[in-house]
């Protein structure tokens, strides 16, 4: 199961920022729907002077011809002749234009006299029918203009509101909330930066090995408390790391000796069944002494970039030292070179040790069939032998410390793949492990090219 991705912080914040935002808009929304929907003689009263400076608007574009007026009116005096109405007259009262006229009181049916501009709800509320009046301009020749409305079919009291919003709301706030988020994105991203570096230093901390360097410019309290404990913790835990390697190493180098003593006492013993059980037995115990050597070494390993190896030298140089442990065992190993030999970065001691790892394992492990070692192409080795092959249970567990697949041969330690894995990480390199073609298994390691 494929863990669960984690959002960045940066995108949490914004996201929350975002909502908040987003409130402070629908607050002001509301605000701005609720102090309208309490003042509702404001907005006809605001509607009534809209519609007045359109009609006064088309008079003047007009010039006071009834024909060009009627073209320039708004199209809701036409489709809701019962809801809305106007009278254009002249300064002496002649009527110019009208529409829906029955819908004034009948004083204000035949002419009336405007001297000014005003507005009124005969029924005495701020409740429809509204009737305004306006007096234009002299440019439109002193005429006098009234505007009736008795109901809202057109909803033009809700496009007010609609506008009330826009000039309240949404383009003075729209642009402050676009500038502080942008603003705000830009001041997390810089805050957490430091929380970032802190990351990135984290993930290049390896066990034993030495701090890195981390730049302390800019840091926040809380940054640097956090980079002092994660100091003290690996330090703690490079300490016991160190002790316990040591004392893995010194134990294993104690025990060379008396195996050394035991391989030569036995090797003096007379040749037959019990003394050749004794021979394979100390055998496997020195095997098992010399992986837990090479697992303090691997765990110990520092590379200096400057090193080179030559691939093909050690596959020949691993190849002659147990060709002769092969043949004991009813085998034999070659060599092939395939492409141009290239140089990697990497050290040779290490490299040699894990591919001594890797067909030790082919010999103990991959059966009595012949067993080759591939240089190339690229800076690639690969150990192929005739074994029974790789079993699905082994492919999660295969380079795990003291795992032993089942039926495995007696002796060793489950140290080698593990010892060889660590070498290849410690390269930046790689180990892929697969079936061969033809029946048994296929380990190459991967380098990078010099």
């Amino acid at each position: 199961m494929s863990p669960k991705p984690r959002r960045r912080l940066q995108a949490i914040l914004g996201r929350r920022l975002l909502m908040i935002a987003l409130a402070v808009i629908f607050a002001n929304i509301a605000l701005v729907a609720y102090f309208d929907a309490s003042d509702r003689g404001d907005l006809i009263r605001d509607v009534a002077f809209r519609q007045i400076m359109l009609l006064e608007q088309a008079a003047l574009d007009s010039q006071l011809d009834p024909a060009l007026f009627r073209q320039a009116l708004p199209p809701h005096f036409a489709e809701h002749p019962e809801a809305y109405g106007f009278r254009l007259t002249s300064a002496t009262g002649e009527e110019i234009a009208a529409s829906s006229t029955g819908l004034f009181p009948v004083s204000m049916r035949d002419g009336v006299d405007v001297v000014s501009d005003w507005m009124s709800w005969p029924a005495g509320q701020d409740v429809l029918p509204v009737i305004a009046s306006h007096t234009l301009s002299p440019e439109a020749g002193e005429a006098r203009l009234l505007f009736v409305m008795r109901a809202d079919p057109a909803n033009l009291i809700a496009w007010e509101v609609w506008d009330e919003f826009k000039g309240h709301v949404l383009l003075p706030l729209l642009p402050i909330t676009l500038l502080l988020m942008a603003g705000a994105w830009l001041v997390t991203r810089r805050a957490l930066r430091p929380v970032a570096d802190a990351a990135a230093w984290a993930r290049r901390v390896r066990p034993g090995r030495p701090l890195p360097d981390f730049a302390e410019q800019e840091q926040s309290a809380e940054i640097g408390d956090m980079i002092d404990a994660v100091r003290r913790s690996l330090d703690r835990l490079n300490a016991e790391l160190d002790a316990e390697q040591r004392r893995a190493g010194e134990a294993a180098h104690a025990l060379r000796t008396p195996v050394a003593v035991l391989v030569a006492r036995l090797d003096a013993l007379p040749e037959g069944p019990q003394s050749d059980t004794l021979r394979a037995d100390v055998q496997a115990l020195s095997r098992t002494v010399t992986q837990f050597l090479s697992s303090a070494g691997a765990d110990r390993l520092e590379l200096d970039g400057s090193e080179r190896a030559d691939l093909p030298a050690i596959a020949h140089r691993v190849v002659s030292e147990l060709a002769p442990l092969a043949l004991r065992r009813g085998g034999e190993i070659e060599v092939e070179t395939r492409g141009t030999p290239a140089l990697v970065q990497g050290s040779t001691d290490a490299i040699t040790l894990a591919l001594t790892n890797l067909v030790e394992n082919a010999i103990y492990h991959g059966g009595a069939g012949p067993i080759t070692v591939t240089v190339g192409p690229g800076p690639e080795i690969a150990v192929r032998d005739r074994g029974p092959g790789l079993p699905d249970v082994a492919r999660e567990s295969l380079f795990r410390p003291f795992w032993r697949g089942p039926g495995a041969a007696r002796g060793g330690a489950g140290l080698g793949l593990a010892i060889v894995d660590r070498i290849q990480r410690s390269h930046g390199g790689q180990i892929i492990a697969e079936p061969a073609e033809g029946g048994g298994a296929v380990f190459r390691l991967i380098y990078r090219a010099a």
